[in-house]
């Protein structure tokens, strides 16, 4: 039952769905004494008020794509999805939430060290792709600033005693695809959104 209400929280904070109805779904389930799985999934999915329906996968794949989510959302999401997918034989242990720090694998000030668009309409629009799911990581500990903005290859390598990706997101399957890319570009964080959703979706489900 804990899973299922998971699930049905953290499809709906993808979705950026309201939480503010959240009390009475709650007060309603303890008057209709729901206590086992199946009548809260019933429960769940047979909702009436439109408000608090649950994202189904095709909800969830778009989201994935399209949602600006808080940092501290992106966090827990990617967190969540992390700790549901991987193998108890993984060869990391899985940190702590605090342990981690999110991190925007394009950068935001791109403009210094990566290759530039040909036109202004499409820097606006890596400038919007570079804020989606698909482009953020949790990794170890936070990247210093000069490899943070720096070109990819450097930002996976890192330089001298400064940390890469490659060490910080060391183990991490929602950034293993990612380390293997030579090049990081609007199209990879769209693949990327696209294999997030399918992990979340087999982590989150709900029917």
């Amino acid at each position: 039952m804990y899973h299922l209400l998971e699930s049905y929280i953290m499809r709906r904070i993808v979705h950026r769905d309201s939480p503010k109805n959240y009390n009475k779904l709650v007060e309603s389930l303890i008057h209709g004494h729901v206590l086992d799985y199946e009548s809260l999934k019933q429960v769940l999915l047979e909702r009436q008020d439109t408000s608090m329906i649950v994202p189904d996968d095709e909800d969830l794949e778009e989201a994935f794509q399209e949602s600006n989510l808080a940092n501290k959302q992106a966090k827990g999401v990617l967190y969540l999805i992390e700790s549901g997918y991987r193998s108890e034989k993984s060869a990391t242990d899985l940190l702590g939430f605090n342990e981690y720090t999110l991190e925007h694998l394009m950068p935001k000030k791109w403009r210094n060290h990566w290759p530039s668009c040909k036109t202004e309409e499409e820097a606006n629009e890596r400038d919007k792709r570079l804020l989606k799911l698909g482009n953020l990581a949790i990794i170890t500990q936070k990247l210093n600033t000069a490899i943070r903005d720096d070109d990819w290859q450097s930002k996976k390598q890192g330089r001298g005693r400064k940390n890469g990706l490659n060490i910080c997101a060391a183990g991490l399957i929602t950034c293993q695809d990612a380390l293997r890319c030579e090049k990081w570009t609007e199209k990879e964080i769209r693949k990327r959104g696209e294999s997030l959703f399918e992990m979340a979706a087999e982590v989150w489900k709900i029917k």
